[in-house]
């Protein structure tokens, strides 16, 4: 794993359990611990809100008594998350399954007339004497984007006064609560921590080995196929009729190429295919990482999952990296590959 900069970005070393009420038993796994926040990977947990699951927590660490946690999981659509809120507080008596109204940051919009319209408050609901906790997508369809984007920035963009989140409670006396965002210097590796854990959390489910499936999309590039004509001939086209246009594959199996070329660091094979000007390729040699290039497709820094038959998919980080009588450069004078690094080495 490559450990990004800074001491409290723990990665994958820093592990912990965590009890839930009765046998129940789930792990933890750390990749950032900040002052005002932590986050880290949950597997296992257990509750009445989600049943067994693992997710991505982002949580208060100095908001006590009180506790503010967000937790994300995979959802059926690609690349969204399922999003619960939960607030905590020690010293609460409240009856289970009982709701309150929430106004979760400051959601506003202009009317076409210009009229400031104020977003409705969240409902949450009580699962324990001191816990409450709401599924953001059970809140009013129109007002979506806004709470995903005042939930994100309240969290990790540190305001010139103050932070951005706060929950006001409308029912009761319970003051407003207004929990510390991230400071502005551990904004950078704090959100590349949480994108990192979100990449491995959606690997992980499309892993068929931990009982996953790949993830499906709703949406499709491609133009829908015309609606079957009732009154359409049910007999098969002569052998002699013009045969129907066919999408062209993007890398037919035959015009992949195989060489073997003496770089710098010593004999590397390479495995490409090109079509148009898009090329994509591997390349590996003994001791050094496995690396897949693409070129004509990305400009500057860039993560991409990638899907190979029926394999677990396998997302990597790239950088535009240019290679020149032997030498690997991010300058990239000539043209530029983009490069993915793979975890493993070739034996």
């Amino acid at each position: 794993m490559t450990m990004h900069k800074g001491n409290r970005l723990t990665g994958w070393l820093t592990m912990g359990a965590c009890f839930i009420s009765g046998p129940a038993f789930c792990e933890e796994r750390t990749y950032y611990q900040g002052a005002s926040w932590t986050i880290q990977m949950v597997q296992g947990a257990a509750d009445s809100t989600s049943g067994d699951r693992t997710y991505c927590e982002v949580k208060t660490t100095s908001f006590e008594p009180r506790s503010v946690a967000l937790q994300f999981s995979p959802a059926k659509e690609a690349g969204t998350y399922r999003t619960i809120i939960k607030l905590r507080k020690l010293g609460w008596q409240l009856p289970i399954g009982a709701t309150a109204k929430v106004k979760v940051g400051t959601l506003i919009k202009f009317s076409s007339a210009g009229e400031i319209i104020e977003g409705p408050p969240m409902t949450f609901t009580v699962e324990s004497v001191d816990t409450m906790a709401t599924l953001v997508a059970d809140y009013d369809p129109n007002w979506l984007t806004e709470i995903g984007n005042a939930l994100i920035n309240g969290v990790f963009v540190r305001t010139k006064y103050s932070s951005a989140l706060s929950f006001e409670f409308v029912d009761g006396n319970e003051p407003a609560w207004n929990p510390t965002s991230f400071e502005r210097f551990e904004q950078k590796i704090s959100s590349e921590a949480f994108q990192q854990c979100l990449s491995d959390l959606s690997q992980m489910a499309a892993d068929p080995a931990q009982g996953g499936s790949a993830p499906v999309s709703s949406t499709s590039p491609l133009k829908p196929p015309a609606p079957l004509d009732a009154n359409a001939s049910s007999i098969p086209p002569l052998a002699n009729s013009q045969k129907a246009d066919r999408a062209e594959p993007l890398a037919p199996s035959g015009t992949w190429r195989f060489a073997v070329q003496e770089e710098d660091w010593g004999k590397t094979c390479f495995l490409e295919t090109e079509k148009g000007n898009i090329k994509v390729g591997f390349m590996a040699s003994r001791g050094e990482h496995f690396v897949g290039y693409v070129e004509g497709v990305f400009q500057g820094e860039t993560r991409a999952t990638w899907h190979v038959d029926d394999k677990p998919a396998y997302v990597s980080d790239g950088v535009r990296t240019t290679i020149s009588a032997g030498t690997i450069s991010t300058s990239c004078r000539w043209t530029c590959w983009t490069r993915f690094q793979a975890a493993r080495t070739w034996p």
